[in-house]
């Protein structure tokens, strides 16, 4: 407490005895109201708040209790002699500078300087620290605890501070830079201490502790007789939502290979966090694209719309990393919680969980929010475990490069990293969704990349029962490759009970909704994943796609337009510009944006419906008779499409039943398709919807076709 209070309170052999007092009074008071439960079984007061008085009994209690074992304690007090005063340093004299930690002033030969607070704040802490290499978080830490800054305004502090030495005619850096670690104090230095001061009058001196505790005391009774009286308990923390951000972590260590770390560690954290009920925690992709378009910290959280940040840093020294976490409050800036972390490089497998554990912990008893407890994994943490951990974040960082030549490096790395430790369910995990990738994307035979997916997938489940990621993998392939819509839907409720938080878990369930021909549930799981991961391109077409076949047509051109302002080149634009322009009538705005469509059997198919509805049925019939003669294998399910929209419907099923014999996967479209409303009343529609293993479309829908 500052020296003028500690003063009027006494020595501190003066103030043990009352602390005691205190310490005693509250153990009893909380002894009593935990009895008074019991007491009012045998004892009922009706018409009185028995808990209620007797609270505001004690606290009425308080100062005088403290009054009268204080003058008693007081009366037996000393002066206080320079033996019992504290000698901890309070001056320092560098060369003709002096510093008085008391005063919060710097005088140079004996004349007061102008120093700025933090600045002042800055140099006390080096000066204490003097004997070691303070790092530059705990100096971002320790002198600004409360409010966010960057590495580039501790240089300028440290370099102001030594300007201001330098004016006054040191030559020498006071401060020196330790590179790559901190900065260390490095000027000779002599300290002293303040002399003691005379004690104050008994009567200040008695009148402080009782002033000090009547006060608090007089406040939590009016405080109280306000709640009950107005009968409306305070809210629980509970009922609170909480939004959250990651923003990726610094990599201080300067290593460009040392970067799979740091970002390795955000999502981490991240995915941890998405198991929190009642938590909005923004998606990686978000975070970095916001964390590109802004330098500060506050208007990355501004732009997420979040109410709170996680900053932090990682940075290796040696066999060692230190990593710092601190969590800020969007608002106002301030710092609620920081911790420091300094472990051996070699146990990275550990680091990540660790640190992941102590965010959630810290979580939970600053937003009163319950958090699930994370199983500990099975085999035991050795160098095997660092290794093979080490290759799956490098994995996860060739992965995020979107190319073919990324993903084939990635696979490589990742099979690894399974040679290493077989029964490693991260690498198995992240094997099988490059995989379930490129058998989309048809970089590799569909058949064996999806089987071996699947395979991979149930082994990691079997490890780890508890990998929200791995069942929204395992329902995807289920539901697009196997047509097995039931146990889909079973692996997607899964997934969203382990991870209530995450983006992709809720915009691959609105994809699985819209075929189960649940369009308005779709519709509400794509804004759920829009507002997890707002600044993504598929989260804001996927939400456009399912608004477009629910026929939410004005929401669904917000939507675009607002896609196409902040992602003006995407190669997705012209596909929901024609299909949107269609369902509104415009066909030849339609047949305009169809054009454009990179994707040959998209375009085609697009422009044949197009044509068609303008009354160009020539032109229409040459833009279908090419897609059947160069892709009647591929786009089947295209290629009925466009009959149906013609109302060619026995050629539609012709086409439909062609796909069925393929395997196409499109027929997993057969309800969210936009193009076969025409069918829905055929019974050979609900026949081949069976026979893929659909189930039954809601009456509501098939009604609004008639």
């Amino acid at each position: 407490m500052p020296g003028r209070v500690a003063s009027m309170l006494g020595n501190t052999q003066s103030q043990i005895p009352l602390l005691r007092i205190l310490a005693i009074y509250a153990g009893v008071s909380l002894l009593v109201l935990e009895l008074l439960p019991i007491f009012s079984r045998f004892f009922p007061a009706p018409s009185t708040n028995i808990t209620l008085w007797a609270k505001i009994t004690l606290l009425a209690f308080l100062p005088v209790v403290v009054g009268i074992f204080g003058a008693r304690t007081l009366k037996r007090r000393t002066l206080p002699t320079v033996e019992s005063s504290t000698n901890v340093a309070t001056l320092f004299q560098i060369g003709s500078a002096s510093v008085d930690i008391n005063k919060r002033q710097i005088r140079f030969n004996n004349k007061p300087a102008e120093v700025q607070p933090k600045i002042f704040d800055l140099l006390v802490y080096l000066l204490k620290q003097r004997h070691r290499v303070v790092p530059k978080e705990e100096l971002l830490d320790e002198v600004w605890p409360d409010v966010v800054v960057s590495e580039s305004s501790l240089t300028q502090s440290i370099k102001r501070l030594r300007d201001l030495f330098r004016q006054q005619g040191v030559e020498q850096d006071i401060v020196r830079t330790v590179s790559r670690k901190g900065y260390q104090w490095d000027h000779p230095v002599k300290e002293s201490a303040h002399q003691p001061r005379p004690s104050a009058p008994f009567w200040i001196t008695l009148a402080t502790p009782v002033l000090t505790t009547a006060v608090p005391a007089a406040l939590m009774v009016v405080l109280m007789l306000y709640q009950h009286n107005q009968n409306r308990p305070l809210q629980p923390a509970q009922d609170t939502d909480y939004s959250l951000a990651v923003l990726p972590f610094s990599n201080f260590t300067g290593e460009g290979e040392f970067q799979y770390f740091s970002d390795g560690l955000t999502e981490t954290v991240t995915d941890s966090l998405t198991r929190v009920k009642n938590l909005k925690i923004i998606a990686p992709h978000s975070v970095f694209s916001a964390v590109e378009a802004q330098q500060d910290f506050l208007n990355v959280g501004q732009e997420l719309g979040v109410s709170h940040l996680i900053i932090g840093s990682v940075q290796r020294d040696g066999d060692e990393v230190r990593i710092s976490a601190r969590l800020v409050d969007v608002v106002n800036g301030q710092q609620l919680w920081s911790q420091m972390f300094q472990r051996p490089f070699d146990g990275i497998f550990m680091i990540h969980d660790e640190i992941a554990r102590s965010i959630m912990h810290q979580l939970g008893s600053l937003f009163h929010i319950s958090i699930p407890s994370l199983a500990l994994p099975t085999e035991q943490h050795d160098s095997f475990d660092s290794e093979a951990y080490r290759l799956v974040l490098k994995g996860n960082e060739l992965r995020r490069n979107g190319d073919q030549n990324g993903r084939v490096q990635a696979i490589s790395v990742y099979r690894e990293a399974l040679t290493i430790r077989p029964d490693y369910p991260q690498a198995m995990v992240a094997l099988a969704d490059t995989l379930r990738t490129q058998s989309i994307l048809g970089e590799i035979p569909r058949q064996a990349g999806f089987a071996e997916a699947i395979t991979l997938i149930q082994r990691a489940l079997r490890i780890n029962p508890e990998d929200g990621e791995a069942y929204v993998q395992l329902a995807d392939i289920q539901h697009r490759h196997f047509w097995d819509f039931e146990n889909a839907q079973s692996s997607f409720e899964q997934a969203l009970n382990l991870t209530p938080g995450s983006a992709a878990a809720h915009s691959a369930y609105s994809r699985f909704l819209s075929k189960a021909g649940q369009y308005n549930e779709a519709v509400n799981e794509a804004r759920i994943a829009r507002e997890l991961d707002p600044l993504s391109r598929s989260s804001a077409s996927s939400l456009a796609i399912r608004l477009i076949r629910a026929r939410e047509l004005e929401e669904a051109r917000k939507c675009i337009d607002d896609f196409k302002q902040h992602h003006p080149q995407n190669a997705n634009i012209p596909w929901l510009e024609a299909n949107w322009h269609i369902r509104f009538g415009d066909y030849t705005e339609a047949l305009q944006w169809s054009a454009q469509e990179e994707l040959a059997y998209l375009r085609l198919s697009l422009n044949a419906i197009a044509l068609h509805l303008l009354g160009r049925t020539e032109q229409a019939s040459q833009q279908l008779n090419e897609l059947i003669a160069t892709d009647a294998s591929g786009a089947a399910f295209q290629i009925a499409e466009v009959y149906a929209q013609w109302g060619q419907v026995d050629d539609a099923f012709a086409w439909l039943e062609r796909a069925f014999s393929q395997g196409d996967p499109g027929l997993s479209e057969l309800y969210s398709s936009v193009n076969l409303e025409n069918l829905y009343t055929d019974p050979r529609f609900e026949s081949l919807a069976t026979r893929i293993g659909l189930p039954p479309m809601p009456l509501s829908i098939t009604k609004k076709s008639k």
